[in-house]
């Protein structure tokens, strides 16, 4: 399957669950637009967006960019979605870091990871709570390749640089409740 139209929907490992109900919202409109979901299989805002996937029976219609190398180097909370997910039809892009790999192996392939999905994508929607460098990384690569990103600003002193806010859509937490 080519996905030709694919947004990215990204964020915080801290993102509380009571926000799940969004990324779904979020998902499920990208979905009934024709869009394909991309996400990188984390905690958090990532496996919401796989768990609004599955909900949807839709699968087919979603790719996760991995770091690992196999479905044990994802979060012990996450692997039974992501096992779920490509017996239903979904698609894994495997990364090049095995499940034991030190922390320098680790973060570059999380990184890696971040760059081809954005490089994949066309719109890249972020949910952010509290401090989050890889997300930050992700939206900088969006921005550098002048593709659309959406930052949905969740709480727990959630921000973004002053050089990111202009380039970026930005939805505060209050705006979404």
């Amino acid at each position: 399957m080519s996905f030709h139209r694919l947004v990215g929907v990204v964020g915080s490992r801290s993102l509380p669950v009571s926000f799940a109900p969004l990324v779904d919202r979020v998902v499920s409109s990208f979905l009934s637009l024709g869009y394909c979901i991309a996400s990188g299989g984390a905690v958090g805002a990532d496996s919401f967006a796989l768990s609004a996937l599955l909900r949807s029976g839709s699968p087919s219609r979603g790719v996760i960019y991995s770091a690992w190398s196999s479905v044990s180097g994802f979060s012990a909370s996450v692997r039974p979605d992501v096992e779920r997910f490509v017996s239903c039809g979904g698609r894994v892009i495997w990364g090049s870091a095995s499940p034991s790999s030190p922390r320098s192996v680790a973060v570059p392939a999380l990184l890696g990871r971040n760059r081809r999905l954005v490089s994949a994508c066309s719109v890249i929607v972020a949910f952010l709570h509290g401090p989050s460098r890889g997300s930050l990384h992700t939206i900088r690569q969006a921005v550098s390749r002048d593709i659309p990103v959406v930052v949905f600003l969740c709480g727990g002193g959630a921000s973004l640089p002053d050089e990111l806010e202009s380039k970026c859509r930005v939805i505060h937490r209050q705006e979404v409740i």
